[in-house]
């Protein structure tokens, strides 16, 4: 008889068996950048453009300190995808010694502008307290206003997780499904982990183990580390799945159990 034996990760396979009932906390997502996709008709879109192909290394030898000198050009014609990206360098000192005051300063612009990823950075930049107080509330302010400038599928998860935690915004589960699940059919990964992790718990939503998988292998299947580690786990609980200790370990990044 075929016999599957556990390895000597079997203990460990174990654990995360147990823990797999906890899964980890909701993510957020990272600041956003205007990519050569989100073209708009704008003042300085060919000066913003060339500072993406610098920026980027599209044709042309990478170099952040050209990018940033096309964007100043951009944002001095008026471009508001300009003066976000353009912030983005002061933020990590790209090209440039770094300013967050600068980053704020731009970011600001940007978001009177009507740039959606720029209100998102500015909500990221609260929600972190960096170059700013604190302020979880006005970090949701910000979000909430990307989103209705939108579509904005970071800033779409980043409220989502502030109404499933209650931060900023008194707690709302509902809502925070809502927002996930918007943004994770516009393709963000995190969002579809998040989105995967209420179905797998049944907060917010029904319990559905099936849907959690789809879900969790569609953020693994775009290369999120989260995705595919709760996919691992449904595997080895057999939850959603048949148990499938070899599928497992793939997508735990394990070594493989032996068979004899």
């Amino acid at each position: 008889m075929r016999r599957i034996a556990l390895p000597a990760w079997g203990a460990l396979a174990l654990a995360l068996a147990l823990a797999a009932c906890a899964l980890p906390a909701p993510e957020a997502a990272g600041p956003t950048v205007a990519h050569r996709a989100d073209r708009r008709p704008e003042p300085g879109l060919t000066e913003k453009l060339r500072g993406d192909d610098y920026r980027d290394g599209n044709g042309v030898a990478q170099s952040y300190a050209t990018a940033r000198r096309w964007y100043w050009l951009a944002v001095d014609h008026g471009s508001s995808s300009a003066a976000n990206n353009l912030a983005a360098l002061f933020l990590d000192g790209l090209g440039v010694q770094q300013d967050v005051p600068q980053a704020i300063r731009l970011y600001r612009l940007a978001a009177s502008g009507g740039n959606s990823y720029a209100m998102a950075n500015l909500g990221d930049l609260y929600r972190l307290g960096k170059g700013v107080q604190k302020d979880d509330a006005e970090a949701a302010r910000w979000y909430q206003r990307a989103v209705d400038a939108g579509p904005n599928p970071v800033a779409a998860n980043n409220l989502a997780l502030a109404y499933e935690n209650g931060r900023g915004v008194p707690p709302n589960l509902d809502r925070a499904a809502q927002l996930y699940r918007a943004a994770a059919e516009a393709g963000n990964p995190v969002a579809m982990v998040n989105l995967g992790n209420l179905y797998a718990t049944g907060r917010g939503l029904a319990r559905d183990d099936k849907e959690a998988v789809a879900w969790y292998r569609r953020a693994a299947d775009l290369g999120n580390a989260a995705g595919e580690r709760n996919l691992g786990l449904m595997y080895l609980e057999g939850r959603g799945v048949p148990q499938d200790l070899v599928e497992a370990a793939r997508w735990l990044k394990l070594p493989q159990p032996t068979t004899r």
